[in-house]
């Protein structure tokens, strides 16, 4: 999912202008860690020691709250973003609630 919209965003010219500050192309290492933040934080939160606590201790329904809490706090963490290391740690945030989002709700 993640995937899908995070490639046209860092293509942009506006993203570029004011995350990278820079007209030029975006150097690989900074791509990559923009786009692989998102899925560390998620695995991060899937490793059963942390995805199994919220589940005993909180319960299903409060994990999920949980979870989506992550997500809006990550969201806004990269929406007020103006630099490399802001936004890096919103997709890693949000990237989090994925992971416990996908440990706790069953398909």
């Amino acid at each position: 999912l993640d995937i899908g919209y995070i490639g046209p965003v860092i293509e942009s010219r506006s993203f570029k202008s004011d995350i990278e500050h820079t007209e030029g192309p975006i150097p690989s290492e900074t791509e990559g860690m923009i786009v692989s933040l998102f899925s560390i934080g998620a695995i991060f939160t899937s490793f059963p020691v942390i995805s199994s606590y919220f589940i005993d201790e909180w319960g299903r329904k409060i994990s999920i709250m949980v979870g989506s809490g992550i997500f809006i706090l990550g969201s806004a963490i990269q929406a007020t973003a103006n630099g490399d290391t802001q936004l890096l740690v919103g997709r890693f945030v949000a990237g989090m609630s994925i992971g416990l989002l996908s440990s706790v709700i069953v398909l």
